[in-house]
């Protein structure tokens, strides 16, 4: 399956490095890799440069504004060094009926440890580079033994992923509380 490349600027490169100029949507599907300069300013650049991707997500238009005022001040917190998306699977089974979770997460990462970015807000977060984890496997709600294998990241699932994942820090930097 053909890969299609994102770059810093947002811009989605097909192969041979051209840069795709029309719809997007059709690639929806396609496995992706990322610039390894890749920052969550680059997600939401590539979201300017292809609006149809907003579709995908009501709460995308929203945190576009959020970020579009940042100018630049406080895009990179000192508590995290890096953002990480990746996928988990969970599989649960006794006591009660089987079932099998599978979701994407983004996670800040500080000391090779990932973070939970919930209190973060997403203007702080925006020039911290972005790369694609591994999946993480996790039997019977063990996570002690967390198995990790490599996987494949389609657009749909970074852009649906990340929004997902943003609309639990919803709140602007100018409504937090100063001391």
């Amino acid at each position: 399956m053909e890969k299609i490349f994102i770059n810093p600027y947002g811009h989605i490169l097909m192969k041979k490095g051209q840069q795709q100029t029309g719809p997007v949507l059709k690639l929806l599907g396609k496995p992706i890799e990322l610039d390894k300069a890749f920052t969550l300013r680059s997600f939401f650049l590539m979201l300017d440069q292809y609006p149809e991707l907003k579709q995908i997500s009501e709460i995308l238009e929203p945190l576009l504004e959020i970020v579009a005022d940042d100018g630049g001040l406080g895009a990179k917190t000192d508590e995290i060094e890096s953002l990480i998306f990746y996928k988990t699977i969970e599989i649960q089974g006794f006591p009660g009926k089987p079932k099998l979770n599978m979701y994407n997460s983004l996670k800040g990462v500080m000391n090779k440890t990932a973070k939970d970015l919930k209190f973060f807000h997403p203007e702080t977060l925006m020039d911290h580079t972005l790369t694609l984890g591994k999946l993480n496997h996790i039997v019977f709600g063990d996570k002690e033994d967390v198995f990790q294998y490599e996987t494949f990241y389609t657009l749909f699932e970074l852009v649906e992923g990340i929004a997902w994942e943003l609309s639990f820090n919803f709140n602007p930097l100018q409504c937090s509380i100063r001391r």
